[in-house]
Parts: C-alpha cells; sequence; structure tokens
C-alpha cells in the first residue's frame, strides 16, 4: 500500500512474515528490498536505471493515487487520545497506554517511521508495581536530591506525544558519568544505535539529524551558537525548517520538529535566556573511585533493571493520563504543557503536584543564576545596580561605566560574550532580559528624542546600600 505523510513524503508499507512497517519509496531499505524481490522473481539483479524508474513510478502513486497517513517518531496520539508507543522490534511490538492501564502487544499499527538509528526497545515489565524514584537512584547520582525527581517526571513526560518538551541539560565534573546518564535516558524512551550525537557544524545537518531522532542527545559541548539555540528552541516547543532536496535543484523538503532534545557538558551549556527558559539543568556527582565499576557492570545492572523502569514509567503515564484533566495551575510557567503534565505525574507518584512545581521553578532560577554569574554584561550590570535604585543614561554613557565596573572589579570583557558596542550592548540586554528580571533589575530603551536606557532595580534597599558604603571606607 503506497501513501503519503502529512508532509507529503512517499512511504509504502509492507507486509514480512505477518509484521508492517513503513518505508520511504526512495529510502535505501526499500530499493534494497525490490532488488531483492526482482532477484527472487528472476533469478537476476536488477539494473540500477530500472530501480531508479521503479521507484520513481511507485513515488507518482503515492502521491497521486495514495492516502494520506500521519506517521510518527516512536510515540503516536491514537484517534481515542491513548498512547501508542512503538517498540520498534522484530515482531513490530507496540504500547497502548490510557488511563485504565497499558497493554503491550505484537504487530502494532504501521504509524511509525523509523531510521538507521532506530533501535528496538525492550518490551515493559508490568507485572508488579515499582517505585521508578527508587529504580532510578540505582543508576542516576544528581547533586540534589529533588533533581532526581525532576528527571523521573522529565522522563514519564517524555512518553506523551505532540507537546513541548523542555531540554535536558546535564553538567557537571569530569567523572560525573554525563554521557552514560545520557545514554541510559535514552535508552529509556528512544533506544538507538548511536545513544550520543556530536554537534553538527551546520544548522541543515542539525535539523537533519532532530527530525530523525525522537530523543537526540548531543555529547560534550562547550558553547552553542545563536543559530544552534535558535533552532533548538525551535526543537523543544515545535517549528518547521525547509530546506533544498538536492543542491541541483530547487525544491523544498520541509522537516518538522518537536522532539525530546538533551545536551551535556562539563558547565551548562545554555547560556541564552530564551534557551535557558525551555531547559531543565541537573548536575550530577563526580563518582569517587572507590565507587567506580566496570563500564560492562554498569551497564549490565542497567539493562537488568531496565523492562522494569520502562513498565513502572509508562504505568505512571497511566495514572497521570487519568489526572490530568482535572488539573489547573494558577500560575503558568514557560512551558506550560510541560508543568501542567509535570504536576499530574507528580501526583501519579503519590507526590504533591505543588512539590513538582517549587522543584521545577527553583531549578530555572539555580540556572539562570549561573547564567547571570557568568555572562560578563550580566556581571557587570549587577555590580553597577548593587547600591543603586535606578540608572538612566544614553546607551554609550551606559557601555563606558560598564567598562568602568568591569576593569574595577576585574571581570573579563574579552571574547565573544562582550558586546563590541553600544547598540550591541542592548541587544544582549535584550537576550538576557528574563534573567535579569529574575535578579531584580528591569530595564527599557526610550528612542524618542534622544535615546535612554533605563535601569530599575526592585531590590534595592537604602539601609543595604548604606551599610554596603560603610563596609567599603572601613568603618
Amino acid at each position: 500500500m503506497y501513501f503519503t505523510d502529512n508532509l507529503g513524503e512517499a512511504y509504502v508499507e509492507i507486509t514480512e512474515k505477518n509484521v508492517r512497517r513503513s518505508l520511504k519509496v526512495n529510502s535505501k531499505a526499500y530499493k534494497l528490498l525490490l532488488h531483492k524481490r526482482f532477484y527472487s522473481a528472476t533469478g537476476k539483479p536488477v539494473s540500477p536505471e530500472a530501480l531508479k524508474q521503479a521507484a520513481y513510478h511507485f513515488e507518482s502513486i503515492a502521491t497521486f493515487e495514495g492516502k494520506k497517513r500521519e506517521l510518527s517518531r516512536r510515540v503516536a496520539l491514537a484517534k481515542d487520545g491513548r498512547i501508542v508507543y512503538d517498540l520498534a522490534d522484530s515482531q513490530s511490538g507496540a504500547v497502548l497506554i490510557g488511563p485504565n492501564g497499558c497493554r503491550a502487544y505484537k504487530n502494532g499499527p504501521s504509524i511509525f517511521h523509523r531510521t538507521t538509528n532506530t533501535a528496538p526497545q525492550v518490551w515493559p515489565d508490568f507485572d508488579e508495581a515499582h517505585d521508578p524514584l527508587k529504580l532510578l537512584s540505582k543508576h542516576f547520582r544528581t547533586q540534589l536530591k529533588q533533581d532526581l525527581f525532576l528527571l523521573a517526571v522529565y522522563i514519564v513526560s517524555c512518553f506523551i506525544p505532540e507537546m513541548p518538551h523542555p531540554l535536558l541539560v546535564l553538567a557537571g565534573e569530569k567523572g560525573a558519568a554525563k554521557s552514560t546518564s545520557m545514554r541510559m535516558i535514552r535508552a529509556i524512551v528512544d533506544p538507538a544505535r548511536t545513544g550520543l550525537l556530536s554537534m553538527p557544524n551546520s544548522t541543515d545537518n542539525l535539523g537533519i539529524i532532530l527530525s530523525n531522532n525522537y530523543m537526540p542527545g548531543f555529547d560534550n559541548l562547550d558553547s552553542l551558537s545563536s543559530e544552534r539555540s535558535d533552532l533548538l528552541c525551535m526543537a523543544a516547543t515545535g517549528g518547521s525548517i525547509a530546506k533544498r532536496r538536492l543542491y541541483t535543484d530547487d525544491e523544498e523538503v520541509i522537516l518538522q520538529l518537536k522532539r525530546c532534545v538533551m545536551l551535556n557538558g562539563i558547565n551548562i551549556v545554555v547560556t541564552r535566556s530564551d534557551l535557558l527558559d525551555r531547559s531543565i539543568v541537573i548536575e550530577f556527582k563526580r563518582i569517587p573511585p572507590s565507587e567506580r565499576k566496570d563500564e560492562g557492570e554498569v551497564w549490565d545492572a542497567f539493562r537488568q533493571d531496565l523492562p522494569q523502569i520502562l513498565g513502572s514509567c509508562l504505568l505512571l503515564l497511566s495514572k497521570a493520563m487519568a489526572i490530568f484533566p482535572q488539573v489547573e495551575l494558577a500560575e503558568k510557567p514557560r512551558m506550560a504543557d510541560f508543568a501542567k503534565w509535570g504536576y499530574a505525574i507528580a501526583e501519579a507518584m503519590g507526590k504533591p503536584g505543588q512539590l513538582f512545581l517549587k522543584a521545577y521553578s527553583e531549578n530555572q532560577q539555580q540556572a539562570s543564576q549561573e547564567i547571570l554569574h557568568n555572562n560578563p554584561v550580566a556581571a557587570a550590570l549587577l555590580k553597577l545596580m548593587e547600591d543603586r535604585r535606578e540608572w538612566e543614561s544614553s546607551p554609550t554613557a551606559l557601555y563606558t561605566a560598564l567598562q568602568d565596573v568591569c576593569m574595577r572589579n576585574a571581570i573579563r570583557i574579552s571574547g565573544r560574550n562582550w558586546p563590541e558596542s553600544p547598540n550591541a550592548l542592548t541587544r544582549r540586554m535584550n537576550n538576557l532580559r528574563s534573567n535579569l528580571e529574575q535578579a531584580g533589575l528591569f530595564f527599557e530603551s526610550r528612542k524618542t528624542g534622544d535615546r535612554k536606557v533605563i535601569i530599575t532595580n526592585e531590590h534595592y534597599k537604602p539601609e543595604s546600600s548604606l551599610s554596603l558604603k560603610k563596609k567599603r571606607r572601613g568603618k
């Protein structure tokens, strides 16, 4: 059966050994299948030109005669509102998750597109109830106990399709098992033949990786360019990008992005406030030498627990699906859908939903403080305003004042994080706006008449300023 997906790409549904799956008509896998069937029927190999013509013919049938079908990566939403999770194994297994429970079965619906990086998942263990926090605590060493709670909620939320998901940012010093932890998280949600990926140099290649992987994980990053940050923002909340199909023509390919993205690095690699607002930052402990294990031993223990971990996560999601319709949040953060689902998942765990909201809010505040501390513009602004209620000047005067603050306080102003001009300064401040506002600094730029920048410190207290000045004078 030939059909097209929601973006107009041609597919074929094939059945082998009573197992159905969908392949792109122009894919290498389908062309190899055509070649195999031709050889089985004739005893001769098919010529490359004939194979190309056959694929082109079948593509036209799919385009003009086939029906449209929605294809998904790893998880999909059924028509009745239940969730379908693709096990992607040789039996085309799937799990149906609804508010009344979970059921794993063979020969699931051919509504999933699997790439060469898609790996099969284990069958979940639903036989007895397991505490997901207890299971995860055996394999993940977070700095804070509440971060393990956040991580558990995040992992369960990744089984929810068509929802914006925060980026998961793992940080920690060398030897904190960040890469291993990321591989394990992906093994729970979206097993892959290559669990970790390097950040590509071009945004086109990044777009392809994001499109082809439900849960891409980028390893050992030092920094992110503004272009990559923008694309990762789109991947978190959803969007589409267009790229040329071939360099020899002007035909476009549309890539839809709404993914569960993971990043790791020694430091927090997310430095732009718009991406930070869409992130959860989890810091991991360094493993002491006395507790280190061989990699094989670590993975053997994890794989032994994986069916129980997967089963407990899916059962938890089932319970959360029953709770979710009753959840109403008084205040909604940036990732409002994730916050609402996180509340329901926490309640399904037997913990107060408000506990999750508190942990999520504190996580974002701590990450914001880290950015303010490491960004020279933010650090200089906080230093400038620590004993002032208000600052009003031209952008040039503010730029000069901040340079003076940096010189007096040994704040490094060389490198890409320091603006090269007053105009660039206001743009950098706009990028940091939400972080500065959390620290109590609010600013506006007036463009009528002489251009002015007005900064207000809402945390300013005259008595604290007076005691600070006395301390500086040695009184």
